[in-house]
C-alpha cells in the first residue's frame, strides 16, 4: 500500500471511530467544564490532538477510552489556564466527575440500544407517529390534523404510545442486566 492509500485508509478509520465516539466525548467534556462554548472548543482541540496522535493508537483497544484520556488532559490544561478563576476543581473532583460521566455514558448507550430494539417492535403506524413527532418535530395538533383524528384523542394516544415505549425500554434494560 502506497503512502497516499495508507493515509486515506487512516483518515477513514479515524473518522469512523471519532464519529462513533463524538457524542459521548462531547458529553464527557461538557460535564467537566459546564459551558457549551468551552466544551465545543475543547472538543475541537481534542479532535485535533486525537488526529495528530492517531498513529500511536492501537486499533485493538477502545478508541473512546483513549479519546476520553486525551480529553481529560485537555480539560486539565483548560482549568490550569483558568487558575485565576474563582471556581476551581481539584483532581479528586475531576476524577469523580469523570467516573460519573463515563458510567452515565455507558448507561446512556444501553438505554439507546434498548430504545432501538423497542422502536423496532412498534407497528409501522406507531413508528410513523413517533417519527412525525420526534424526528420531524410536528406538534400533536399538527399530527392530529394530518391523520384526521381529534386533538385530545391524539394527545392520549401519544401518551399511551410513549408510556408503552418507556415500559419496553425499562423491561429491556432489566434483561440486559
Amino acid at each position: 500500500m502506497d503512502n497516499r492509500a495508507k493515509k486515506s485508509n487512516n483518515e477513514a478509520v479515524f473518522f469512523e471511530l471519532f464519529m462513533n465516539s463524538q457524542k459521548n466525548l462531547y458529553a464527557y467534556i461538557l460535564a467537566s467544564v459546564h459551558n457549551y462554548a468551552d466544551a465545543n472548543d475543547l472538543l475541537q482541540e481534542t479532535a485535533t490532538v486525537l488526529w495528530q496522535k492517531f498513529d500511536q493508537f492501537d486499533l485493538e483497544t477502545n478508541f473512546q477510552a483513549w479519546a476520553i484520556a486525551i480529553a481529560r488532559n485537555m480539560i486539565k490544561n483548560y482549568f490550569n489556564k483558568r487558575k485565576r478563576s474563582r471556581l476551581q476543581f481539584d483532581d479528586d473532583l475531576v476524577q469523580t466527575i469523570e467516573k460519573a460521566t463515563v458510567t452515565g455514558l455507558k448507561s446512556y448507550d444501553a438505554r439507546m440500544e434498548a430504545l432501538k430494539k423497542c422502536y423496532e417492535k412498534l407497528s409501522d403506524s406507531n413508528r410513523l407517529m413517533m417519527k412525525l413527532r420526534y424526528e420531524d418535530g410536528m406538534t400533536i395538533k399538527s399530527i392530529a390534523s394530518r391523520v384526521g383524528k381529534p386533538i385530545q384523542g391524539m394527545y392520549k394516544f401519544m401518551a399511551r404510545l410513549q408510556n408503552s415505549l418507556l415500559q419496553c425500554i425499562e423491561k429491556t434494560m432489566v434483561q440486559i442486566g
